[in-house]
């Protein structure tokens, strides 16, 4: 499946972190596979019961890989932490994989990224944090459009084109935020009335967003020089084009 590809990349060694995130690329496949066949086809009973489920996997698991792939630490940490014999599934951990944290930082943001008054073990390495965003995402996104423009081949580069080095994480933030919550009402059955169950055109736009913010997420990583796992950018954007290719 080319966004479990996208998103985690390719690995040649065996070794921790490649065996967790071959585990999150294994259920990215299968989840985001599902969506792509509740979008594709007609809205049925299942697609209405599990669809936002589905969607919400990929989302988070997406993400998750991101994370591990931007900070490897943060991937090693869980997977070991989850190894111990003392593991219980029942019991809250301060220290878990949360997506307020590790994907959308707490803090509020600050005009002044470089002050020197800043706590070093208070900046956040959240997914879509300032941080991140100015030492990865921009750089990456700059680098990428750069490669998109000498690109003479076929195939659809709208979305990926469209990017603002200055604005794409800030956006993909808030749309990614936005899918969450949506999602959220699917997968925990928050509807207490039939009239506001999720129809098939919002399922649809919100699988459609979902799939299109994860997946060009996945292509930029590649373009940022300390991501693990990157793939060269010719097979990144084969494998964009590839998954791009499977939903309109």
């Amino acid at each position: 499946m080319s966004l479990s590809r996208l998103i985690c990349g390719d690995a040649t060694d065996s070794c921790v972190a490649n065996t967790a995130l071959d585990h999150l690329s294994n259920s990215i496949a299968r989840f985001s596979e599902k969506s792509i066949n509740y979008l594709n086809n007609p809205f049925s009973e299942e697609a209405e019961s599990f669809g936002a489920f589905c969607a919400r996997v990929t989302l988070e698991n997406a993400c998750a890989a991101l994370v591990g792939r931007l900070d490897p630490f943060r991937i090693l940490y869980l997977t070991e932490y989850q190894s111990q014999s003392g593991f219980e599934y029942g019991k809250p951990v301060k220290s878990g994989f949360k997506w307020t944290g590790d994907v959308l930082s707490e803090d509020k943001p600050t005009k002044d990224l470089w002050s020197a008054d800043h706590d070093i073990a208070k900046i956040s390495r959240a997914l879509f944090s300032p941080h991140v965003d100015h030492v990865y995402w921009r750089p990456a996104t700059e680098a990428a459009l750069d490669y998109l423009a000498a690109y003479t081949g076929e195939g659809d580069l709208t979305e990926l084109k469209k990017a603002d080095p200055e604005a794409f994480i800030g956006k993909t933030k808030g749309r990614c935020a936005a899918i969450y919550s949506t999602l959220s009402k699917g997968v925990h059955w928050e509807f207490f009335t039939s009239a506001v169950t999720m129809d098939e055109g919002t399922l649809k736009d919100t699988l459609r967003d979902c799939l299109l913010q994860v997946g060009t997420l996945g292509f930029f990583s590649h373009f940022v020089s300390t991501s693990y796992r990157a793939l060269e950018k010719d097979v990144a954007l084969a494998a964009y084009l590839e998954f791009r290719g499977k939903f309109q």
